[in-house]
């Protein structure tokens, strides 16, 4: 869902609202704190900025960290300090925070995390500038040293309990250090109002287990669930649902034993609507720049002592078409002869046309020959593409006449018999449920990703066709297999009760070529599954109409008019950020104000939109930046998301932009992917992954102002319920529109705290 961005997203380098990156990272953010001197400068910031490394001194004086938050929320603020000289063996430690009544906070709800710089040398966009950036939070497990002259901000992270009296509570954070010791007073406002576990606003982020195992260096199946498990925990504490909850836990299925006759061609792809005679024919489709595509007859053909007679029917796309039919030989052990192919080509006419040709002239030692066919020339780049249908292939001993080959009329084969009750798919949930469960039912996770076989699937760049066992969508075997499994696995989830938790998510990113095949799928899905949520990252166009019930777009293709006139018919809108949009729109760049993510939770609440999506958050390398897998990409060396797939040849970097696909960092003793020995530890938050867990927790404050104003109307005056109800509407100081949206925390931090007191009035009336 993020290459067809990346040719445009490139080019999307405005810089209306985010311009000035320099300036931003040094620009006076915060307020100095007592204690702060010309030995050491002490103070802090919002959680929403970016503190550069060089950013002087603020010389506006505030009392204490402030924290904000309800019960059962997680908040942060930067406690920064910057040493006149370099400082060694420097620790936090935060004490006891005292409240309303002599309620208490234990230091234990306070965690400190060291905000770790990453080194931009490639900026993301014109909005961007190259230099060091904040981004992974790493645990801080010894004692930090600090460079002279230098900002080094720590993260305070406050875990309100479920349990915790409303009030305002203080502290301190003691700074210590061989030459230093300094008090930071720590204030925390407890609103009188709880977060539940579940978050209204739907998530649903790509994870690639195998890679976090791989960075971990583990192989044992306990220690892989020992470390899914704290992954699992981080992504539910970000309020985060993962794609697949239960990656090492899938469904068992046991299939029918029933297979079609094994087909002889490998490549091409049967058809119907253009042939020489009878039902098909096969189609050749080369539209690689990169890759040779042929279809080859699989059985080795031995060589008469006559020779060999080809004779097939072809027809090219266009005139002028050249390809090539291949004889490549293989000697008596079956070993293929190198250098020893006869290449045939052959230029059409845009018409079906006859090829036929004796052959007698061999390579020495030849006794086998295999058929490929081609659409284009053969090159080591495989830049050729073309398109050709071939019907009527025939091999033959000139001097019999004998048939050497099978099916070159590519008819469709003879199937078994169709027993219904032998079609039926069988099923074991038992250690499906047993994951599920916990990642539904304790944890919280509100969405997951389910996979349906046969569907086929791909993107706009290529796709899979359906297919069961082997049975095309067309054979009575496979409706019946697929209904079979779709049917079950909806019942299942409706008795287990996860059916609105589920969605299927099979195509990504279609081009309106592709458009009639994923409305045919969905139309598969719809009659054999018709409650399970079927989701497209795509807009509303009107050839998918009936298709998706969960619209997915990237959120610069957002249409709201188009959205409203879908949800009358009961869809849902989701959206994703990626490789792009871009500047001026909010991303989840790392070169980026730090307001963006959060931001952007703020105008999916706006927009009435239900859920978010984004493809990856561990994307730590590139296979085809850094093809060597043993010597894999480390993301805190090279904050670049490289593109990877899509044709991109090995060795070469095509940037994505800084973050892209990755939220998370790998700990930091397994950085490069090579640790000397398991690492049992959960992965390394960012910046950006604290603000996308503020931005659902704001959603949530809208949501639960909403129901209150709802369910205590009756009993407020017009002026009264007015006031409140105006707060739902995001203020024009954190956006107007998609492209203009704060940089500064301020207008955020100051609704969110109207919208909470609002919702604690309500509780109290």
């Amino acid at each position: 869902m993020w290459a067809r961005v990346f040719c445009v997203a490139v080019l999307m380098c405005g810089c209306a609202v985010c311009g000035g990156a320099e300036d931003y990272l040094n620009s006076v953010k915060g307020q100095r704190l007592q204690g702060s001197s010309e030995q050491v400068g002490l103070w802090w910031a919002s959680s929403g900025w970016k503190v550069g490394r060089d950013m002087a001194v603020p010389r506006t004086q505030g009392q204490a960290v402030t924290i904000r938050a309800a019960r059962n929320e997680v908040e942060a603020a930067q406690l920064v300090i910057r040493p006149g000289a370099a400082v060694r063996g420097l620790t936090i430690t935060p004490g006891t925070l005292t409240g309303p009544s002599g309620a208490t906070l234990p230091a234990t709800c306070v965690e400190i995390l060291e905000v770790r710089y990453v080194n931009v040398t490639r900026p993301t966009d014109k909005s961007a500038v190259a230099g060091s950036w904040p981004d992974p939070l790493p645990p801080i497990d010894r004692p930090v040293d600090l460079e002279a002259g230098k900002n080094q901000p720590f993260w305070v992270r406050v875990r309100v309990p479920r349990d915790a009296k409303p009030g305002v509570y203080d502290g301190e954070l003691r700074v210590t250090a061989a030459d230093l010791s300094v008090t930071a007073p720590l204030r925390v406002e407890v609103y009188d109002f709880e977060l539940p576990q579940r978050m209204t606003c739907v998530t649903a982020f790509g994870f690639n287990d195998d890679l976090a195992y791989r960075y971990h260096g583990v192989t044992d199946p306990q220690q892989k669930r020992q470390v899914l498990e704290k992954y699992l925990a981080n992504y539910i504490a970000h309020h985060i649902s993962p794609y697949d909850l239960a990656p090492l836990d899938p469904i068992r299925v046991t299939w029918p034993d029933v297979r079609p006759p094994k087909p002889k061609w490998q490549g091409g792809k049967p058809v119907t609507n253009e042939k020489h005679s009878g039902r098909r024919s096969l189609l050749i489709f080369d539209d690689r720049a990169d890759l040779n595509v042929d279809a080859s007859y699989e059985p080795l053909v031995p060589i008469p002592e006559a020779g060999l007679r080809l004779r097939f029917w072809y027809r090219t796309a266009v005139p002028e078409q050249v390809f090539l039919v291949t004889l490549n030989h293989h000697d008596s052990e079956g070993k293929w002869i190198s250098g020893g192919n006869n290449d045939m080509a052959l230029d059409g006419n845009g018409h079906w046309q006859e090829f036929d040709r004796v052959i007698k002239s061999f390579p020495n030692g030849a006794r086998f020959v295999q058929l490929r066919l081609r659409a284009a020339r053969w090159t080591d780049e495989g830049e050729g593409t073309g398109l050709v249908w071939f019907d009527d292939v025939s091999l033959t001993d000139p001097a019999t006449g004998k048939e050497l080959i099978e099916d070159g009329g590519f008819e469709p084969p003879e199937l078994p018999p169709v027993d219904q009750a032998r079609l039926q798919v069988k099923f074991d949930f038992t250690a499906w449920d047993k994951a599920m469960e916990r990642a539904i039912d304790h944890y919280g996770f509100n969405s997951f990703r389910l996979g349906i076989p046969g569907l086929g699937g791909g993107t706009f760049h290529s796709r899979n066709e359906p297919d069961l066992l082997g049975f095309g969508e067309d054979t009575p075997h496979y409706k019946a297999m697929f209904h079979s499994y779709c049917s079950q696995i909806q019942e299942h989830l409706r008795a287990k009760g996860w059916l609105d938790e589920a969605f299927v998510y099979w195509f990504d990113e279609p081009d309106p070529k592709d458009y009639a095949f994923v409305n045919n799928g969905f139309a598969k899905l719809k009659a054999a599954a018709p409650d399970i949520n079927r989701m497209l990252t795509e807009q509303v166009e009107p050839a998918l109409l009936g298709g998706p019930n969960i619209w997915c777009p990237i959120s610069d293709h957002y249409r709201h008019d188009l959205a409203e006139q879908r949800r009358e018919h009961g869809e849902k809108f989701w959206w994703y950020v990626c490789t792009g949009p871009k500047a001026p729109y909010c991303t989840l760049f790392i070169d980026h104000p730090g307001t963006e993510m959060r931001v952007w939770l703020w105008q999916t609440w706006q927009r009435k939109i239900d859920g978010i999506l984004v493809w990856e958050t561990n994307y730590w390398t590139s296979s085809a930046a850094y093809p060597d897998r043993d010597r894999p990409q480390n993301p805190y060396e090279d904050p670049m998301g490289w593109t990877s797939g899509y044709s991109t040849p090995a060795g070469k970097k095509l940037p994505w932009g800084n973050g892209d696909g990755r939220f998370v960092y790998p700990p930091v003793k397994a950085a490069d992917g090579r640790p000397a020995a398991p690492v049992l530890e959960g992965p390394v938050d960012s910046i950006r992954w604290e603000m996308l867990r503020d931005g659902i927790e704001d959603y949530e404050y809208f949501v639960i102002l909403k129901k209150r104003i709802a369910a205590r109307g009756d009993k407020l005056d017009a002026a009264t319920k007015d006031r409140y109800t105006a707060l739902l509407d995001v203020p024009a100081d954190v956006t107007t529109d998609m492209t203009t949206f704060t940089k500064d925390p301020g207008p955020v931090e100051e609704h969110r705290d109207r919208v909470a007191r609002a919702i604690a009035e309500l509780g109290r009336k």
